[in-house]
């Protein structure tokens, strides 16, 4: 959800739109504060079991409630991309991966604003892939055998994780 300024956050005063650096944008008159549209900041795990196979889940939630995707999420303050990219997989997964690099980073714009996808391969640590909320369904996949991904940034970022060359867009 975007979250629009009308007030300042820092004093309180009514933001105005004020030209900065060729744009129109909320600021405040009195203590300078600008209303910024920086991009939310979202990871994407390409995971790989031992047996070489791929990691999708159906998601049940929105965006792309029922469709397929790579396991992931937003990124909290305090902890780094890979981090979280960790952390989303055992959420919705159940399985503890780790990650081993980075396969593209990916701007993609939505109803909301700005998104960058910061998408990391890794590996099946332990766990057993089991439905979650957030991923009712979920299944390893041998890389022809990959159905077809909701977003953009997840198609992308396995292009690039085939090719091996990290993809930045």
């Amino acid at each position: 959800m975007r979250v629009e300024f009308r007030f300042c956050p820092a004093c309180g005063e009514p933001l105005q739109e004020r030209m900065i650096e060729h744009r129109s944008l909320p600021a405040c008159p009195s203590c300078e504060f600008v209303a910024w549209p920086d991009p939310k900041v979202a990871v994407a795990a390409i995971v790989q079991d031992s047996q070489g196979r791929l990691l999708a889940i159906r998601r049940g939630i929105e965006p792309g409630q029922g469709e397929w995707a790579l396991p992931g999420g937003y990124l909290d303050a305090d902890e780094t991309p890979a981090q979280a990219a960790a952390r989303e997989c055992l959420e919705e997964t159940h399985c503890v991966v780790e990650m081993d690099g980075l396969a593209g980073i990916h701007h993609v714009l939505t109803r909301e604003g700005g998104l960058l996808v910061l998408a990391y391969s890794g590996r099946l640590v332990s766990g057993d892939a089991t439905p979650t909320e957030e991923a009712p369904e979920l299944a390893w996949f041998a890389w022809d055998e990959l159905p077809e991904l909701s977003f953009s940034s997840h198609r992308d970022a396995l292009a690039a994780w085939r090719t091996g060359i990290p993809q930045v867009l």
